[in-house]
Formats: C-alpha cells, structure tokens, sequence
C-alpha cells in the first residue's frame, strides 16, 4: 500500500481491492467491503461491509445473516487494523496470526442484517498488555442509527506460532 508520501502512509479510505492484501480471509470468508477511516493514536477503525448472498453466512429462510454472524465481521476489523498499523510502521512483513480469546457483552437489537445493505462496523481498542488486546465493537445496520444493532466487547491474542499453540493445547488433554 506504500504510494508517493512513503512505505507509511495508508490512505484512510481503503476500498476492497486494496483492502483484500491487508486481511488473511479470502473468498467467502473475506467479510469486509471498505475501509472508512482509521486513527492509530486513538487505536480505533471504521469499516463498512456490503451483505450480498454470497456470504458465507448468508440464509436464505432469513433473507441476509444472522446477528450472531456480527462477530466474526468485527473479527476481520480487528485484523484489518492490525495490519493498517504494521504497514505505517514498515513491519507488514512482521504479521502475526491471531486468534479470538473471547467474545463478551454479544448484544443485539435486530435478529438478522439484511442481504443488499452495508453494514458499518466501528472498532476501538480499550486494552491492550503483551500480546493480548481487547476491543469494543459496534455494528450499525444504517447509518442513520444512533444505536448499534450488534456490540460486542472481543479479546483477541497475537501469537508468533499458531500451530503451537493448538499443539499446547491437544498436549494437556491427554
């Protein structure tokens, strides 16, 4: 993404051709359709993904997605920001895979978000130690909305081996 002002600049506005380089999920699992904006200092991120049937998540008995589907959208936020901050900081090359330690708080005001709408989704990080962050999450139906129509606080860990800890973890169940 580096352009004329150096390797550190990202544009805010990051459509989906671009945006596809910066997300690990590809095909049916890719759930984001732009970029809005972005603020390292303020660690926040603004994403808008447009729900069409080719979703992976998409139902036709509900005519879109369902709500509880929001967290693996906020999920691909979270990603996407981490990587809008290693490509201003020139260590892309440096990604780490993640996983999701926890969602809480999952709350929602409608049941289904509806196929041929965008959706905009709001991030902020409000904890981070080591390699353990924790981010607010909020998914708007329209733009008009006041309300989100689904939250949810996620807890995600970046790790440098995922392989390992899978491992870890089949090791103790023995």
């Amino acid at each position: 993404m580096a352009n004329k002002k150096g390797p550190e600049f990202v544009p805010q506005f990051i459509p989906t051709d671009r945006l596809i380089d910066l997300v690990p999920h590809k095909g049916k699992m890719f759930l984001l359709s732009r970029v809005i904006q972005y603020d390292i200092k303020e660690r926040s991120v603004t994403t808008e993904y447009d729900i069409t049937k080719d979703c992976i998540f998409y139902e036709e008995s509900l005519g879109g997605i369902p709500n509880w589907s929001g967290f693996e959208i906020m999920a691909q936020g979270i990603s996407t920001f981490g990587s809008i901050e290693r490509t201003i900081n020139g260590t892309m090359d440096q990604a780490r895979p993640g996983v999701i330690l926890s969602v809480v708080n999952l709350k929602s005001n409608v049941g289904v978000l509806k196929v041929n709408s965008t959706i905009t989704m709001k991030i902020k990080e409000d904890y981070h130690m080591d390699d353990v962050t924790r981010y607010n999450c909020r998914l708007f139906a329209d733009k008009k909305d006041e309300e989100p129509a689904v939250s949810a606080t996620i807890t995600v860990m970046e790790m440098n081996d995922i392989s390992a800890f899978f491992a870890d973890g089949q090791n103790h169940q023995q």
